[in-house]
């Protein structure tokens, strides 16, 4: 008998605009603040904008955003959890509050295909995903359950972020997922090598992120969080991408 849930996965995306996942090939260049203060940033311009928190381990938009975690309520499916006007949030620390999750292969799957398929979330302008750091099963799932699934990259400037964030360019090429932009994060001294590399693989940059000693003191506060000027940057970068068509 075949799985329903991947139709049930359809239906509750029905209603939403432009699916982007925030990639990244290594942990540590701030993939997640990026996600979340797109979420507020577009949130505040107006946009109605859900935000996905995908690691399933290592959950975080909630602890940027200080969103109490308490079971969601249910109404035809779960419902995400507020955190500002225009912006809701699902994540799985929502049921397994700051327990790990040690899950592996199919288990994964499972999980993600739940979370899709049960998490109601009406008409948005953009569901925005945090996706775990590297290539693995959370990518592959999205790229096969997601039609129209885009990707925003987040490198930092550093030799090594760059070179792995090649590899993940070419995985998602192959797998047909569309890189929305490739967004520098933590720049410092410029972006050129970020540059370079969207460049080389035929991505849009998708702008520069400045080095933001505030993010620390504004963390657990979504309007401290939306008055950073990193907030502003990546902000304008998610704007710029969604007032462009989809990336074919």
């Amino acid at each position: 008998m075949s799985d329903p849930r991947p139709a049930g996965v359809l239906r509750r995306l029905a209603g939403v605009g432009r699916i982007i996942a925030f990639c990244a090939a290594k942990g540590g260049v701030g993939k997640s603040f990026c996600a979340a203060a797109a979420g507020v940033s577009l949130a505040r311009a107006g946009r109605a904008v859900g935000l996905l928190d995908l690691d399933l381990s290592s959950a975080a938009a909630h602890l940027f955003l200080g969103v109490p975690l308490r079971l969601p309520d249910e109404d035809r499916g779960i419902l995400p959890l507020p955190v500002v006007e225009g912006l809701s949030l699902m994540s799985a620390a929502a049921f397994t509050r700051e327990r790990g999750l040690a899950l592996r292969g199919a288990e994964v799957s499972d999980a993600i295909v739940e979370l899709l398929c049960a998490t109601q979330w009406g008409r948005k302008d953009a569901l925005l995903i945090d996706m775990p750091p590297g290539i693995g099963e959370e990518v592959l799932d999205l790229a096969r359950l997601v039609p129209g699934l885009e990707a925003v990259v987040v490198s930092t400037p550093s030799e090594v972020s760059v070179r792995v964030v090649a590899r993940l360019l070419a995985v998602l090429e192959d797998i047909r997922v569309p890189v929305a932009g490739v967004l520098a994060n933590m720049v410092r001294h410029g972006a050129a090598s970020v540059r370079a590399l969207a460049a080389s693989r035929g991505a849009a940059f998708a702008g520069e992120v400045p080095w933001d000693p505030g993010v620390e003191g504004a963390l657990g506060d979504a309007e401290a969080i939306a008055r950073l000027e990193s907030t502003r940057a990546v902000g304008e970068a998610l704007a710029a991408i969604l007032a462009e068509p989809r990336r074919a």
